[in-house]
């Protein structure tokens, strides 16, 4: 199986629906793959949406995994709440991923976080449990796990991203280059203009207010390592801005079970900058963490 993901397949474009969270808001969901293999859930980072996990929903994975992508609240194709209250603290985020795997039945998935994707899952872990998780996938993304012990420079990271965050403008003519710059951020070399348009569109979608809402919580989790406690795969790109190699590990060798991948000549975005390798070892992760699970 493992070859045969190296090589590219036609397969079908993701089927997108609707489920609603217990709030009332419309969460986006795509799904495409096997609908007998074990499940794999892809929650997209912030600012963004499920079309930017295309390269692998379009790989040989959706031959043996049931794949499914969430648009998080105010993202993508999903509701965008005006009440601050719906993007508040932990329960809100936690409550859409756990609609998704409630609505789809989802036996001990994967779960894949880019970015803030992994604040999300961190979220859900921490309202949730594990114990119906088969395993973690972080890429570009410490989840909020790391201390500042370990990098004494994220308090202040914190602090100017809460206040970009409320500076966001809501005029569509000032917030353009923003979508404009998104892209070339994301990835040590120019990304494929297919997935720039998807980032592009992805980044004005997400509406002034609901930025301003999301800078008001906290984005330390780093109380909640121990209940991280299942397998855990975390994916760096060597130029990635989010922390240093020497960073992660010393996180990864806190968390109970987490191992670290470093790609070379990689930025925030190792799905869509090398789709080959983040496939193959997705695959062989889920693989093993998934034992007792037929595809």
């Amino acid at each position: 199986m493992l070859a045969a993901l190296a090589a590219a397949s036609t397969v079908a474009a993701p089927k997108v629906g609707f489920l609603t969270a217990p709030d009332g808001v419309p969460l986006c969901v795509a799904e495409a793959g096997n609908p007998q293999g074990p499940p794999i859930v892809f929650i997209h980072g912030y600012s963004q949406t499920y079309a930017v996990f295309a390269r692998q929903f379009e790989s040989e994975l959706a031959q043996d995994y049931r794949l499914l992508a969430l648009d998080m609240r105010g993202h993508g194709c999903s509701g965008k709440p005006w009440a601050e209250s719906a993007y508040a603290g932990p329960r809100p985020w936690a409550d859409d991923i756990a609609t998704l795997l409630k609505a789809k039945q989802l036996s001990r998935p994967v779960l894949v976080g880019w970015s803030a994707g992994g604040y999300w899952i961190t979220d859900y872990v921490r309202e949730y449990g594990t114990q119906n998780l088969a395993g973690l996938v972080f890429t570009g993304s410490h989840g909020g796990l790391m201390s500042a012990e370990i990098n004494p420079a994220l308090p202040e990271m914190s602090r100017a991203i809460g206040a970009a965050l409320r500076a966001y403008p809501p005029d569509i003519a000032e917030a353009l280059p923003h979508g404009e710059q998104f892209a070339s951020r994301m990835s040590a070399r120019p990304l494929p203009d297919d997935m720039r348009r998807i980032m592009y569109a992805a980044t004005l979608m997400l509406p002034a207010y609901a930025h301003r809402a999301m800078a008001t919580r906290t984005m330390d989790n780093s109380d909640f390592i121990a209940g991280m406690d299942l397998p855990m795969l975390m994916i760096l790109g060597d130029q990635d801005v989010v922390a240093t190699q020497a960073h992660m590990r010393a996180l990864a060798a806190k968390l109970p079970q987490a191992q670290l991948s470093v790609y070379p000549d990689t930025g925030h975005a190792a799905f869509a900058e090398q789709p080959v390798r983040f496939n193959l070892e997705l695959a062989e992760f889920a693989r093993q963490v998934q034992v007792g699970v037929s595809p």
